[in-house]
């Protein structure tokens, strides 16, 4: 092993020198502003646009498919690319891939706010994904060069994943007070705001990380990687629609399948492979990364279905909806507070298992939800699953960053994203998949007495149910919207199991088989370099 020198310079067990960053406590802060940015716009497009697809709809003619499309093009590109993300952030250095990634962030939401048509706005999405990709993974393993101590890398993530649950709770807020003045495309100057802040800062406070240029991409790899990914993601998202069993949702399967294991045989043959799969194998990684996708499973799902339960049932505007949400963000801000607190005493193990029976418990409640419950009975969700998202992500994140080397960071961090946003879409997914099942079910002996055009619309969606009992006017038309009011209860509530299942066996798992201490890798190359 190389002798230890006087300067800011550190060194793997490899003998790969890695740049350490120092940096001034007004550094540090400029620093985080810059990165906590990034993952809040990412969060905050995520579910921003959904409060939009109505005013889309009437401006631009949408069809339901083309605003499932508007929605889910960000989506797999975000998921498909992450990981390509992550190995050029490891490759071509940080700061340059996060400022990329901001940069598209800004040509896709200018290419959507002068968008007019469907296809236009579809492809901005997808500029938005690829943004998202290369940014996420940057900031994270940035985030590990910057504050390269334990204690300042916990609270740094602490703030990190804070404003990821901050983003998810804002967006149907900004983009309800948005859309109460402005026209569609306004929801996308937000996206510039935020992004443009970011990429001005990230100039001034954000120090260049380490680029390893001898260490080629692996361009086979990566192409397989995007292909398993986004075919993956891509069925997830479409088998509600097209049904889980059609030739197409399983070609996108099988596609996924032959995809990825090419891509592991690959990894195992070549040494310039873009994932090194000892780092899958690390105990902490893996079971870490279940956790987070497990949590990204059981609140997206049940944000798909609140947003429709806040608007279409209890009869909020948008921006009435989104403020609601408001609880939610708070929360999230206490949950990471306490892993701060709670992790350096309990373990990951034991932190992360307690996060997912909190989850379990929130999402429970949604078991429980009938034609009498309230906004009140939302609360009851919001709150303890916002602190459960705020505690688990910020433990599970310290706990996969902290089994990772310096030049692992970047592919690292975008392999966990990775699982989040698989956990995020099946979340929807399922969700949707099983109160779809449902709601059909309990509306059967109504639509038997209607017409098939109009039974067609009822069975599409509790708006249009609505619609079409104030049509038909009468005791069938009451009845009808009667009807429709307990099938989407009965629905929403049996969805809820998903994510209780979801989160109960996450929570055996880990408690199973994680160990309970953190195995910090850069903490040990800190004690290697001590005894050189």
């Amino acid at each position: 092993m190389p002798a230890r020198r006087n300067d800011n310079s550190r060194y793997l067990s490899s003998g790969t020198r890695v740049d350490k960053i120092e940096l001034g406590k007004f550094e540090h802060v400029g620093a985080l502003a810059v990165l906590c940015l990034t993952f809040f716009l990412v969060a905050l497009d995520n579910t921003i646009v959904n409060v939009a697809l109505p005013s889309l709809q009437r401006s631009l003619g949408s069809s339901t498919t083309a605003l499932q499309w508007i929605t889910d093009a960000y989506t797999t590109a975000f998921a498909g690319l992450i990981v390509v993300g992550g190995h050029l952030a490891d490759r071509r250095g940080r700061r340059e891939v996060l400022q990329s990634g901001l940069l598209a962030f800004i040509i896709g939401s200018l290419v959507a706010i002068f968008g007019n048509t469907n296809d236009v706005v579809i492809v901005a999405r997808m500029i938005m994904g690829v943004g998202a990709a290369l940014a996420v993974p940057a900031s994270l393993s940035m985030l590990v060069d910057v504050f390269h101590s334990p204690i300042k890398r916990q609270t740094a993530i602490a703030g990190w994943t804070a404003s990821a649950g901050i983003g998810v709770a804002m967006g149907p807020l900004v983009g309800g007070a948005l859309l109460a003045y402005f026209w569609w495309g306004s929801i996308f100057w937000a996206n510039i705001v935020v992004a443009g802040l970011a990429l001005a800062v990230s100039w001034v406070w954000l120090p260049k990380s380490a680029k390893r240029r001898h260490e080629p991409l692996d361009w086979k790899g990566s192409l397989l990687s995007v292909v398993a990914l986004t075919s993956l993601v891509g069925g997830i998202i479409q088998a509600p629609e097209w049904g889980w069993s059609q030739p197409r949702i399983l070609g996108l399967f099988l596609v996924s399948a032959v995809a990825g294991g090419s891509f592991v045989v690959r990894a195992k043959q070549n040494s310039d492979r873009i994932v090194n799969f000892s780092i899958v194998r690390r105990n902490n990684f893996a079971l870490a990364s279940l956790a987070m996708g497990a949590i990204y499973l059981g609140i997206f799902g049940f944000l798909f279905l609140m947003t429709q339960f806040l608007q279409s049932y209890l009869g909020y505007s948008a921006f009435g909806a989104g403020l609601r949400f408001l609880p939610a963000a708070a929360a999230v801000v206490v949950g990471s507070a306490l892993a701060r607190v709670l992790a350096p005493k309990l373990g990951p193990r034991l932190c992360l298992a307690l996060g997912l029976v909190l989850m379990l418990a929130a999402i429970a409640e949604e078991v429980l939800f009938s034609t009498s419950s309230t906004y009140l009975a939302v609360v009851g969700i919001l709150v303890p699953g916002g602190v459960s998202m705020g505690f688990v992500l910020t433990v599970g994140t310290d706990a996969v960053m902290g089994s990772l080397s310096d030049h692992e960071t970047g592919i690292g961090a975008a392999i966990n994203v990775a699982a989040m946003e698989v956990g995020g879409a099946l979340g929807v997914a399922l969700f949707g998949s099983v109160f779809n099942s449902e709601y059909a079910r309990q509306l059967a002996p109504i639509l038997a007495q209607l017409p098939q055009a109009a039974a067609g619309l009822v069975a599409s969606s509790l708006a249009a149910g609505l619609t079409v009992s104030r049509h038909i006017g009468g005791a069938l038309g009451v009845a009808v919207g009667a009807q429709a009011h307990t099938a989407f209860m009965a629905g929403f509530a049996f969805a809820g199991w998903v994510g209780v299942s979801a989160s109960a066996l996450a929570a055996l798992w880990v408690t199973a088989y994680m160990s309970h201490h953190s195995h910090d890798a850069n903490t040990a190359v800190e004690r290697d370099l001590d005894t050189a």
